[in-house]
């Protein structure tokens, strides 16, 4: 969709050490590029996102009483069975009545939020801001967070953004999701849906179901489906924030190897791995769906953008989900 009147007011990360492999593999090569993952020990993903939350009012300016909407996307387990994390992001942060409302989307969660967010502010113009927020903690018996993942390492951390309707230092353009069902069973393999497999200590192996997957050849053609998606996802985007490739400053993605984000994103755009945002992300570890959002947080950080600087983010997530957005920077915030 086409994006009219909705900025990035405000985005925060919180980030804990990184913590290289305890072994050298092919993801930490030189090939491979990954030099670790970042690690929170104990500390719950929705007191991370609280952190990160909390970072991006400071940065801001935001006065709660401002955000109408929380949608928090989450992966992996948030806290106690038969509890909703967004309800704990709302009493820390806002201390109002305004619904929170958890997105489980995968990988892709942030942009199925935004495709919302921008709903929402559009529904009722009384409405000024939406708070999106993303956390993960992967240390847990049932994860081994160097091998779960094939491609990447799994990491914690959080991410917060206030989607505004009267300004920010950045301005989104356009956003686009969709879905390749056929696909769905890529991340399940052959494992039953009942019941479920963290209640019978199944662990969390991405790699072993892809490859149960592969083996029954349900969908031959199953990789060049989800190009045609992508290609489809980010000509969209492109075309609907009236922007050209040679225009983008930066395309930025998922925390994976060097490999897999210059063969199935950057090569296949034309572009140099120096346009990607892979080097803030090598030693982060895959966050869920925080990747592309603190990616962004990390270049303005950085100062690498400058006012009319064009952002690419691309999302995947189980489903398969495929999402897309373009941003663009105002102006560079007093905190890069």
């Amino acid at each position: 969709m086409q994006v009219d009147s909705v900025f990035i007011r405000a985005l925060g990360a919180f980030l804990p050490e990184s913590v290289p492999p305890p072994a050298p593999d092919e993801q930490s090569s030189e090939a491979g590029g990954l030099t670790g993952a970042l690690v929170a020990g104990e500390v719950a993903p929705p007191e991370l996102a609280v952190r990160a939350v909390r970072q991006a009012f400071e940065r801001g300016g935001v006065d709660p009483a401002e955000i109408s909407l929380l949608l928090h996307a989450s992966v992996f387990h948030q806290g106690p069975d038969g509890w909703l994390p967004p309800a704990y992001i709302a009493r820390e942060t806002l201390g109002t009545a305004v619904p929170a409302i958890e997105i489980r989307q995968g990988c892709n969660g942030l942009f199925s939020g935004l495709e919302l967010a921008v709903d929402h502010l559009a529904a009722d113009g009384s409405r000024q801001a939406v708070l999106l927020t993303s956390a993960e903690n992967f240390d847990n018996p049932l994860v081994d967070r160097w091998t779960a993942h094939p491609g990447s390492y799994l990491g914690d951390g959080a991410v917060a953004l206030v989607a505004d309707r009267s300004g920010g230092f950045a301005r989104l353009r356009s956003l686009a999701t969709v879905s390749v069902p056929e696909l769905e069973q890529l991340h399940r393999g052959t494992r039953p849906l009942f019941p479920p497999g963290a209640t019978s200590g199944q662990k969390l192996e991405f790699g072993a179901r892809a490859k149960e997957f592969g083996e029954l050849n349900l969908v031959p053609d199953g990789q060049q489906r989800l190009a045609k998606a992508r290609d489809e996802v980010l000509a969209r985007v492109l075309a609907e924030a009236g922007t050209e490739l040679d225009e983008v400053a930066w395309v930025v993605s998922m925390n994976n190897s060097r490999p897999h984000v210059a063969k199935r994103l950057i090569e296949p755009l034309g572009l140099p791995m120096s346009r990607s945002g892979w080097e803030y992300g090598r030693g982060f570890g895959h966050l869920g769906a925080c990747d592309q959002f603190v990616t962004l947080e990390r270049i303005v950080a950085a100062g690498r953008v400058a006012p009319g600087d064009k952002v690419l983010m691309l999302g995947v997530g189980p489903g398969i989900s495929i999402g897309g957005a373009v941003v663009e920077i105002l102006s560079v915030p007093a905190w890069n």
